[in-house]
C-alpha cells in the first residue's frame, strides 16, 4: 500500500523507505533467482543457502553463523538534483548500495557464494527495480558490482563479499507547493476541496 498522502502536508519521502522497499523486494526474490543460477551454471539446485539476515546496518561486533549469509541495504541519499515539475512536484535519483556476506569453509566456496548472491541481487534490482507499492519508484540502474574479502576474527571460515552499487528513481517525494499554514497542523489535516474553492471563485465573479 502506497505511503504517498493527499493531506496539506503532501508526500515525504525518506531513504529508510527505499532501503526498507529494498530488502522487502531483495528477500522475497533471492530464492527464486539463486535457485535459476545453480540451474544455469549446471549446479545441484538448492544446495547454495538462502541469506538469513536482511538488514539497514550492522550491529554485530563479529559475523556468527546464524546470521550468515547477510544482506545489508544502505541509502547514502540523493544521487543528484532532483527534478521539479510545473505543479511542485518533486522527483529524484537515490543512490542505494547492497552488499551481500558470505562464509564458507574454503576461499573457493566463499568466493562462489558471494558472486552468486551478487549476481541475484543485481539481477532483482535491475528487473525489479520499481521495487513494492510503499511509493512510486520508478525504475533502478546499476552502476557498479564489486568483491572483497571480508576479516574474520575467528579464523575458522573464509568470507567474501559482494557490493552492489545502485540507484533507484522515485517520483512525488515531496511538493513544494503544499505545506500547512500554520505551526502544530495536526497530521493528516486536509486541504480545501478542489471544488470548493472553484465555487467560491465563481461566487466572487458573480457579484
Amino acid at each position: 500500500m502506497s505511503m504517498i498522502t493527499d493531506d496539506v502536508f503532501g508526500p515525504i519521502f525518506g531513504g529508510e523507505l527505499l532501503t526498507r522497499a529494498v530488502m522487502a523486494t531483495l528477500k522475497m526474490w533471492m530464492e527464486t533467482y539463486i535457485r535459476e543460477i545453480e540451474y544455469q551454471r549446471g549446479w545441484t539446485v538448492g544446495l547454495i543457502p538462502l541469506p538469513k539476515t536482511y538488514a539497514e546496518r550492522w550491529v554485530f561486533d563479529s559475523y556468527p553463523d546464524d546470521k550468515m549469509p547477510a544482506v545489508i541495504v544502505v541509502c547514502p541519499g540523493m544521487a543528484m538534483e532532483p527534478h521539479r515539475d510545473g505543479d511542485g512536484t518533486i522527483s529524484g535519483w537515490w543512490m542505494l548500495g547492497v552488499g551481500i556476506i558470505a562464509a564458507a569453509s574454503t576461499e573457493d566456496n566463499s568466493e562462489r557464494l558471494a558472486k552468486t548472491y551478487g549476481a541475484a541481487a543485481r539481477s532483482i534490482l535491475s528487473q525489479k527495480g520499481w521495487l513494492d507499492e510503499s511509493w512510486e519508484f520508478n525504475g533502478t540502474q546499476i552502476l557498479e558490482e564489486t568483491y572483497t574479502d571480508v576479516p574474520d576474527i575467528e579464523q575458522a571460515r573464509t568470507m567474501r563479499s559482494a557490493q552492489i552499487i545502485a540507484r533507484t528513481q522515485v517520483l512525488d517525494m515531496w511538493n513544494t507547493q503544499k505545506g500547512p499554514l500554520v505551526p502544530m497542523t495536526p497530521p493528516g489535516t486536509m486541504g480545501p476541496e478542489v471544488e470548493e474553492v472553484f465555487t467560491e471563485v465563481r461566487q466572487k465573479k458573480g457579484g
